[in-house]
């Protein structure tokens, strides 16, 4: 019985191990970017959603719904200042809280945010995505998240990303490859993100 327990826990120990290489081995985007942004509209929707799609087996995406926000704590409670306004604001909340959901797997959370980019008014189209990933039953939870003080709570931890970064940002989206910003990579990676990750990465999809 001993001799089985110990198997099992060394089979378990491998595949976690080999699950962390393949981790390690992925392409990592971090973008910074705003719900009402044209720039990072243009960006999530022709450049990272068909990486995403094509080479989702070797990249890691982070997404920061925050951009050129600002946010302070005034009488306890947080107060935001976005680039394109109080809409914006709402719509970044919207995102943010799609992406802290544990009960939305990370495809939906993409999928959603790539359908949100993609709308003319992503702080007000949230239904419409949930009802194209068929999570619909989900929209109630996250309006109120949105519009309540979990959402400010999950808007100010990315606006502490985003200033641990650079504070303000210098360019809205900002891309960040293998958690080391490059501009000449930034450049890059805004016009042709595949080739970016075609050519950093450790195991060369098929695609590339």
């Amino acid at each position: 019985m001993r001799s089985l327990i110990a198997i099992c826990a060394v089979a378990f120990l491998c595949g976690a191990l080999a699950k962390n290489r393949r981790e390690d081995n992925k392409v990592k985007i971090a973008v910074y970017y705003e719900s009402l942004c044209p720039d990072s509209k243009q960006f999530i929707t022709s450049q990272l959603a068909p990486v995403w799609r094509e080479l989702r087996g070797a990249v890691k995406v982070k997404l920061v719904p925050y951009g050129k926000s600002t946010h302070d704590k005034v009488n306890g409670k947080w107060q935001f200042i976005c680039h394109h306004g109080n809409d914006e604001c709402y719509g970044n909340k919207v995102q943010a809280c799609i992406l802290k959901d544990k009960h939305l797997a990370d495809t939906d959370k993409m999928e959603l945010v790539i359908c949100l980019m993609g709308q003319a008014n992503p702080d007000k189209s949230l239904d419409t995505c949930l009802e194209q990933v068929k999570r619909s039953a989900e929209s109630d939870k996250l309006k109120k998240c949105a519009s309540g003080e979990q959402g400010d709570i999950l808007l100010a931890s990315y606006g502490d990303k985003s200033d641990t970064l650079q504070r303000p940002l210098s360019f809205v989206p900002t891309v960040v490859i293998n958690e080391k910003f490059d501009q000449a990579v930034q450049d890059e990676a805004i016009k042709d993100l595949k080739a970016v990750v075609c050519r950093v990465a450790t195991n060369k999809p098929a695609s590339c």
